[in-house]
C-alpha cells in the first residue's frame, strides 16, 4: 500500500481517449529519440497523457471531499468534444523547450475548468515543497504547482497535453491537424516531477458519475 504524504500535489485532469493517448505517447517517443535522457516518458501506467484542469497542494485528509465535489461536477457535465489544432512550444527559464499538443479552449471546457477551480481551491493547503510529489520533484515543478491559480487559471487557462522536452516538428507524419476527439473521463492525480500524472487517486466518468478511488 502506497502511503500518501500529509500534503499532496494534486492535478484534476481530463484523460484523453486511447487513440489520443497513443498519439501523445508516439510524439513523446519522437522527442526521446532526439533526447534519450528526456525527463518525461509518457505511458499509460505511471505517466499518463492528460489535460490539466486544476492544480493545487491539498491535505491528505481533504482528498475524499475534493473527490466528492469533482464527482458532482462530472455528473452534470456531458462528454466533451475537443480539438487539437497544433503543436505548441514553450521556452522554460532554464533554456529548455517543452512541446505540447495545443487544445482549443471550447466553451464547455472553460466552464468545466472554472467550476472545478471554484470547487477545489478552498482546499488549497499551505505552500509546500518536493515532499508533496510522487517521487523526486524539481524546483520548477513546485513553482508550477504553487503558481497555477495565478498564471494558468480562469482567463489564463490554456488547455494542452504536455508531450515532453524538446523541439517537436510542427508537421508530424501520420497526424493531420486539427485532430478532433471526445473526452469521457476525468481523474484526480498525484503529481510527479515536471507535473506529470504519476498516480490516479480517483477516476470519474463524465455524465455518469461513479468515482473509483484508489489509495
Amino acid at each position: 500500500m502506497h502511503e500518501l504524504p500529509e500534503t499532496i500535489a494534486v492535478d484534476l485532469v481530463l484523460l484523453p481517449p486511447g487513440p489520443i493517448m497513443d498519439l501523445a505517447i508516439g510524439a513523446n517517443r519522437t522527442l526521446l529519440a532526439g533526447n534519450p535522457d528526456g525527463a518525461i516518458r509518457l505511458d499509460r501506467g505511471g505517466c499518463l497523457p492528460h489535460i490539466s484542469v486544476a492544480m493545487l497542494p491539498a491535505r491528505r485528509g481533504d482528498i475524499p471531499e475534493i473527490s466528492a465535489k469533482v464527482e458532482r461536477i462530472t455528473q452534470r457535465c456531458s462528454p466533451m468534444a475537443l480539438t487539437i489544432d497544433a503543436v505548441a512550444k514553450h521556452r522554460k527559464n532554464v533554456g529548455e523547450t517543452v512541446s505540447t499538443f495545443h487544445i482549443l479552449r471550447a466553451e464547455i471546457l472553460q466552464l468545466f475548468h472554472k467550476a472545478v477551480m471554484n470547487a477545489v481551491m478552498p482546499y488549497q493547503a499551505a505552500p509546500t515543497g518536493p515532499s508533496a510529489f510522487s517521487g523526486e520533484a524539481s524546483a520548477p515543478s513546485v513553482d508550477c504547482l504553487l503558481r497555477f491559480p495565478k498564471t494558468s487559471a480562469y482567463e489564463r487557462y490554456s488547455p494542452h497535453i504536455t508531450l515532453g522536452f524538446g523541439d517537436l516538428p510542427e508537421i508530424i507524419p501520420g497526424i493531420d491537424f486539427p485532430v478532433r476527439f471526445e473526452v469521457t473521463k476525468a481523474a484526480l492525480c498525484h503529481l510527479g516531477s515536471h507535473c506529470t500524472c504519476r498516480r490516479v487517486l480517483a477516476a470519474f466518468d463524465l455524465g455518469r458519475g461513479g468515482a473509483a478511488t484508489r489509495r
